[in-house]
């Protein structure tokens, strides 16, 4: 059996889609999920994954939680003293993991770019406060993210979820010190210049996910995903990777684990 790290997933929404937090969990210890960690999206939800994280817990899988503000989720963005605040409260709890998922997207909304942006130097600029890293989602935005990241890089630090770019792009981002995690996407069969991204970057700044319950690998693809199905991901990188199939799936679990105890990547 493998031993994962899904680092992105939403266990409150796939129970809202029909399958039970209990039932998701034991899905997942038996795909060989180790840890699983619990994003927020807003307020509600960063509440709700702290409370996640200290009732389902157990020794053989472990919950961990984030607390943020998706750029999508506009009415949360004059929450953000209190998101902050929520941050602060909760910065010695040791399941708390990340300030996420923060971002920019414009394939949702590009009307409001700069206020996505005020949301992401904030969220930023705790992060160095904290030394806690950050969730970027970013889609449609691949420049601005990086530029904005750019501004922060002396102290900022964290994950590009569910990267939907090109190996340039996260070539720079690396550069920037940030790891680069991959969705279900990778699986995708028109997904190549993902695939070239998670080819040719150091395998010791990759991170594998689910974005759960959304992005469901193939056979599932287009149905309900789920922590489980992180190993779908986990064997396409199997096949991108000239490593022995152990020395991958070890350094992911590495990596992961480097993340989850909020320690930064660092590019050599």
């Amino acid at each position: 059996m493998y031993s994962i790290i899904d680092t992105h997933c939403h266990l409150d929404i796939i129970e809202e889609q029909g399958l039970t937090i209990e039932q998701s969990l034991r899905n997942a210890k038996e795909s060989g999920i180790k840890k699983i960690v619990q994003i927020g999206i807003d307020l509600e939800s960063s509440v709700k994954a702290k409370g996640l994280s200290q009732k389902y817990s157990e020794q053989d899988l472990e919950i961990f939680y984030s607390i943020g503000c998706h750029p999508t989720e506009s009415h949360e963005f004059p929450k953000k003293e209190e998101i902050l605040s929520f941050v602060k409260e909760n910065i010695s709890d040791s399941r708390l993991c990340a300030i996420g998922e923060i971002g920019l997207d414009y394939y949702h909304d590009a009307s409001k770019k700069a206020e996505q942006a005020d949301i992401l130097h904030s969220f930023l600029n705790a992060s160095g406060e904290y030394k806690l890293p950050v969730v970027i989602h970013s889609r449609d935005a691949g420049e601005d993210t990086v530029s904005i990241l750019k501004e922060h890089r002396d102290h900022a630090f964290g994950v590009i979820h569910c990267f939907t770019y090109d190996y340039s792009i996260a070539k720079r981002l690396v550069d920037l010190g940030y790891y680069i995690s991959f969705s279900g996407i990778l699986t995708f069969k028109n997904a190549r210049d993902i695939q070239e991204a998670a080819e040719k970057l150091p395998l010791e700044c990759m991170l594998i996910e689910t974005d759960a319950p959304f992005l469901a690998p193939p056979p599932f693809r287009g149905k309900r995903n789920e922590p489980a199905y992180t190993k779908f991901v986990l064997e396409k990188m199997f096949s991108l990777r000239k490593e022995p199939n152990a020395e991958v799936e070890r350094s992911l679990f590495l990596n992961s684990e480097k993340f989850i105890q909020r320690k930064p990547f660092h590019h050599a």
